[in-house]
């Protein structure tokens, strides 16, 4: 049984909505969580960026359309240090946690070598690792979905409710056996 899981998806695919029913669900079982959750900024219809939200309420910006220094993923400018100081702290500050959780391991994202580094040690470390990922083409993100620790599973439409049981029971088993 691998310790970390991965949940794939197309983008508006439901993945920071499963992560966070997750989430919720593990803390009325008594289970602690760490990370943080990536979220939309909208503005009326239109989607004008995104935020990064640690699992304690702090937030930064990820990328945003106003935003004009440093790396772009279309029409987003990236706020890498603003995603560090929120995402690193709450990855960091995880000690004592059950689950560690990462939504997502995408482009902007990756932007980030400290995060990069970050991943892999929690890819390596004793705790669970609960992550979504983008469909994407990565090299690095590949080598991740490689690993022989790694369960991966691909969320979508027909799926959700059945993944949400699924994802919750392999983790309980993995806390539980230790």
């Amino acid at each position: 049984m691998s310790d970390n899981i991965l949940v794939t998806g197309r983008p508006g695919s439901g993945k920071t909505t499963l992560v966070v029913r997750l989430v919720e669900r593990f803390a009325q079982h008594g289970f602690k969580t760490a990370g943080f959750v990536t979220e939309e900024i909208r503005e009326g219809r239109d989607r004008i960026g995104f935020q990064v939200r640690d699992l304690g309420g702090d937030a930064g910006i990820l990328a945003h359309v106003a935003y004009k220094g440093g790396q772009r993923v279309g029409k987003y400018g990236v706020d890498v240090a603003s995603f560090e100081r929120i995402a690193l702290r709450a990855l960091e500050g995880g000690a004592g946690a059950d689950v560690m959780i990462i939504d997502e391991i995408g482009r902007m994202e990756l932007f980030s070598a400290a995060f990069r580094s970050t991943l892999k040690d929690l890819l390596d470390a004793p705790v669970p690792l609960l992550a979504t990922a983008h469909s994407g083409n990565d090299a690095f993100l590949a080598d991740i979905l490689s690993r022989d620790d790694v369960s991966v599973y691909a969320l979508g439409p027909a799926n959700r409710e059945a993944l949400l049981e699924v994802i919750y029971g392999s983790i309980r088993r993995i806390l539980t056996d230790r």
